[in-house]
């Protein structure tokens, strides 16, 4: 029998305990959800901007290793911009909305920005001084991501990171949902489901493509959530229209989701990608999505109980009152309120 020393002993301890420690670690940044890793990516990024003393940012979309596009690359991008501006750093960030009206203004895509030439034209055009790209790998359990951080004006990669996070239903289902129809000036990306339920309001058409329930987020304390992803279509040939999801004082949206159960479900800005949101204020609104003539966006929203009650599948009321105007300049424009109500599946 080999007898140890108390010196062995000790280090034996200080491996156990120093390994235990990594252990832990490892466990928890795998088991990390994803609008938790997306928030520590976040500031990882905002440190390299610093540090490169770039003065304007935007975020774009981000795309599998192939450069196929899906929800989950939207969600991405829509939460790293939002943890970008809530950090309120020494830099500005290009809402991605005004992104999107000036890649339609100068007939730009925003996969066309891997293009040094282009990348350079939004510098010019935008003031913009690097984009942040990134790739989406999914590996079983978990999604990995690759960011870089890249100038407009050289396209040299100045900073990149990497993240991973847990594949949960909510993940699975944002990328396993292609892109419905592409931005104004783009090609259409892949098959388009029949929609569960269309609304026209004047030049607007709105459909619903799904509801679907998720699993609710365990930081937040949520059992089940519906998930909304809907098309905002601009039927008008030659003018564009604004639209945002209206709000309460409290940044709640003015809309609800009731299940089968009679259980009602709310949502507010934290949990809406894809469309701007805004209180109606003297028949107007302080911010809003602008959708080109002929074009369209795809939006998502997540609705939760405040009681903690998990979402029942089956025929559910929806109610969701939108802003829509045809008018918007100097941060103001002119609006209607639209208030949707509908009978809509969730499984």
């Amino acid at each position: 029998m080999q007898i140890y020393s108390d010196n062995d002993m000790k280090i034996c301890h200080l491996l156990a305990l120093v390994f235990g420690i990594a252990f832990c670690g490892m466990t928890f940044a795998q088991s990390q959800d994803m609008d938790t890793t997306l928030s520590g990516l976040a500031g990882n990024l905002a440190n390299q901007i610093k540090e490169h003393g770039n003065k304007k940012i935007t975020v774009l979309d981000f795309t599998d290793l192939q450069g196929g596009q899906s929800e989950l690359g939207r969600y991405i991008a829509e939460q790293l911009n939002v943890d970008l501006v809530m950090g309120k750093h020494d830099f500005a960030v290009l809402d991605r909305a005004n992104l999107k009206s000036i890649l339609a203004e100068h007939k730009l895509t925003a996969e066309g920005l891997v293009d040094p030439d282009n990348a350079k034209k939004l510098g010019q055009f935008a003031g913009v001084d690097a984009l942040i790209v990134g790739n989406i790998i999914p590996k079983g359990s978990s999604i990995d991501l690759t960011v870089k951080i890249i100038t407009t004006d050289t396209a040299e990669i100045i900073g990149a990171a990497k993240a991973q996070f847990k594949s949960d239903d909510t993940a699975q289902q944002f990328h396993s949902n292609p892109v419905a129809q592409s931005q104004a000036g783009e090609n259409p990306s892949g098959p388009k489901d029949l929609p569960a339920v269309v609304k026209t309001f004047g030049d607007l058409r709105v459909e619903l493509q799904s509801l679907h329930i998720v699993t609710g987020s365990a930081l937040a304390g949520y059992r089940g959530e519906f998930l909304l992803t809907m098309q905002l279509t601009n039927q008008n040939p030659q003018k564009s229209v604004w639209v945002a999801l209206s709000t309460g004082q409290s940044s709640v949206l003015n809309g609800t989701i009731t299940d089968p159960n009679g259980n009602q479900f709310e949502s507010d800005w934290r949990m809406v990608t894809g469309v701007a949101y805004a209180a109606n204020q003297n028949n107007g609104f302080f911010q809003a999505t602008e959708i080109p003539s002929k074009g369209s966006v795809v939006a998502t929203v997540k609705f939760v109980s405040r009681s903690g009650v998990s979402a029942a599948p089956g025929k559910c009321r929806l109610q969701l009152e939108l802003l829509v105007g045809d008018q918007f300049a100097n941060g103001f424009g002119s609006a209607t309120v639209q208030n949707l109500v509908t009978k809509i599946e969730a499984n």
